[in-house]
């Protein structure tokens, strides 16, 4: 996997003191951010590639679809390997892409029209390629929705209602993975199968926990290895197989009871042909942060366990944590993975980072002056979290009594699902616009 240098997880070093809180925060952002930029690892990926054949097809899906397709292209170039067509779906254009590749959008993170249409445009493609060439396949995290299509049997209003029903349910990426392979044109493998091609090489900028390739983007490459018993069963126990329209239900108990055949078997003679590699994932993303807060004068430690489990609830135990921290020097803890939020009815607006964003300023308020000194930013790589405008929030002690100033309680505001509101209020939202990446979410605190 590619990687970029950086302190090693809990390393410490000490020196200078930081720059302001918030300056320090969103500089080591950045920093995360371009040590996780899927260009130069696709770039170094497709150089070295062995025994590629051209002219190659190429297809790139993602957040980071533009960044991925102008490394492979630029590599392409270097080895002199003709390209045969290609075409790049994004969820948002991106005026530095230098690939030259057609390219259009998809919906996220309910797939739309636009993302019905990519799927045709991607099974034309698929259509169009033969045996006399390789086929490239780049994948980012959003893929799953932008290049969305039901397989036959499913409605596109069914498919969208199934997204809504699962983003609602707090379902971890797994599952609500494993439930989409089976309603997905392109998932579990079948992206692969519908190649012609000699081989495909798949190569992945994970937003998956683990760097499952069959978790990443619904596995479009990759055969699945969970059934639809399995599945019903996981569903079932989470509390979202009856959040699923009806016709899905039916749809994957004939898949279970063998009615109808279940995703592309692991033996598909055309895996054996795909190989699928992870190129970039979070750790990248926490070495660059890690580096730019050591440049910057702090102790860095870097937890090795991934960030998951309900977002308000982590913001509160990740806050309790610092509060018990002994501190005898300034200090930057950087945290990465992915948490869940069960939204319920009529959620108000926000994303996950925005949730735990909350839940960590409500401890801190709680704690009183125990608080004063720490400041802590979450937010989504890929620069929005959830449905909004926003890479996440920068909280401190003093965020909860400026929203009260507002007229907000975030008591209030966080039981309705609106941390994008109260937040705002605020003056704590984090915007920095489409980030060309998407490695799963990321803690930053400083201590001071």
């Amino acid at each position: 996997m590619h990687s970029r240098p950086g302190p090693a997880p809990g390393r410490r070093v000490s020196g200078m003191v930081p720059i302001e809180p918030h300056d320090f925060l969103t500089r080591v952002y950045r920093a995360a951010i371009a040590a996780a930029d899927p260009r130069q690892a696709t770039r170094q990926a497709v150089g070295a590639l062995q025994d590629l054949i051209g002219p190659v097809w190429l297809i790139a899906a993602g957040k980071g679809a533009h960044r991925m397709a102008s490394g492979a292209m630029e590599a392409l170039r270097d080895r002199n390997v003709p390209v045969a067509g290609g075409l790049v779906v994004a969820n948002t254009p991106d005026e530095t892409a230098t690939h030259g590749l057609e390219a259009i959008e998809g919906d996220h993170p309910i797939p739309g029209a636009s993302s019905f249409e990519a799927a045709d445009r991607v099974s034309a493609l698929a259509a169009g390629t033969n045996g006399d060439s390789d086929a490239i396949v780049l994948i980012s995290g959003g893929a799953t929705s932008l290049i969305a299509g039901p397989v036959r049997g499913v409605r596109e209003r069914e498919l969208q209602e199934t997204f809504s029903a699962l983003l609602a349910s707090g379902a971890d990426i797994e599952l609500m993975n494993a439930v989409r392979k089976r309603l997905l044109r392109f998932g579990a493998g079948r992206l692969a199968i519908a190649l012609n091609s000699r081989r495909v090489h798949c190569l992945i900028a994970s937003d998956v926990v683990g760097n499952d390739p069959a978790s990443i983007a619904s596995g479009p490459c990759v055969a699945d290895t969970s059934t639809a018993h399995e599945t019903r069963v996981r569903a079932r126990k989470a509390g979202a197989w009856e959040a699923l329209p009806a016709a899905v239900r039916a749809h994957i108990d004939a898949m279970a009871d063998g009615r109808l055949p279940d995703v592309p078997p692991r033996d598909h003679p055309r895996f054996a042909s795909t190989s699928a590699q992870v190129i970039l994932d979070r750790t990248d993303a926490e070495r660059g942060a890690a580096s730019s807060a050591a440049n910057l004068g702090a102790a860095v430690e870097v937890r090795l366990d991934p960030l998951s489990g309900e977002a308000s609830d982590a913001g509160r135990e990740f806050a309790s944590q610092l509060l018990t921290r002994e501190r005898n020097n300034i200090e930057c803890v950087i945290w990465s993975g992915e948490t869940t939020v069960s939204l319920g009815r009529k959620p108000g607006s926000g994303g996950r980072c925005q949730e735990f964003a909350l839940g960590c300023a409500m401890s801190f308020e709680a704690a009183g002056s125990v608080a004063r000194g720490i400041a802590v930013l979450a937010a989504g790589t890929d620069g929005r979290d959830g449905p909004t405008d926003a890479a996440g929030a920068i909280i401190d002690a003093t965020t909860c009594a400026e929203m009260r100033r507002n007229g907000v309680d975030p008591v209030a505001a966080l039981g309705a699902h609106d941390s994008y509101r109260a937040l705002e209020g605020a003056g704590a939202l984090l915007k920095t616009g489409p980030t060309g990446t998407n490695v799963n979410d990321l803690v930053i605190a400083l201590l001071s």
